[in-house]
């Protein structure tokens, strides 16, 4: 795979689909998750052999992580091989990637992408979708509704009685 180094323009400023994220430089501004699910920051620049996470505004952290380390991208976040606990005693760095040795997407100055050392790996999503879209599916006709104290368990015919519940429960 021989990419190209895209030119400030031609990076989209709307979220990439995730066929379209297949190689490292479509990872900027992507979450990055250790191996023990802490978010650290997000991707800021990349090279042939390392990534740099930049997490915080005003407190800024530089994590300068080598690609070896990055499990994979499951389509939501870029997984980590390795715990907060790692990232913060080996790769935490005070110094501001230099453009001329990384692509930072305000900076496209990098030209090191002839190829990659390591291609980027997609792995199975390790957490499913948070909620379920329901405008996709329509309501079952006929199918009478039950409204349902989350406190209580208790349930109810009809959002009034559900009022009537709240007004008068001790909880």
């Amino acid at each position: 795979m021989q990419p190209t180094t895209p030119d400030k323009t031609s990076l989209p400023s709307s979220p990439i689909s995730s066929e379209e994220k297949r190689d490292w430089i479509s990872m900027i501004n992507e979450s990055v998750h250790t191996y023990d699910d802490i978010d650290i920051g997000d991707v800021y620049a990349v090279s042939r052999n390392f990534i740099v996470v930049k997490r915080g505004f005003v407190n800024v952290h530089y994590y300068y992580i080598p690609i070896k380390k990055v499990e994979g991208w499951d389509d939501n976040v870029l997984w980590l091989k390795i715990t907060e606990e790692e990232v913060k005693e080996k790769y935490e760095r005070d110094t501001i990637p230099d453009p001329n040795q990384y692509f930072v997407k305000e900076y496209p100055y990098y030209t090191g992408f002839t190829s990659y050392n390591y291609p980027l790996p997609i792995i199975v999503r390790r957490y499913p979708e948070a909620y379920e879209d329901v405008t996709k599916s329509s309501p079952e006709k006929n199918v009478p509704r039950i409204y349902k104290c989350d406190l209580c368990e208790e349930s109810f015919d009809s959002e009034d009685e559900l009022d009537k519940h709240m007004d008068i429960a001790k909880h």
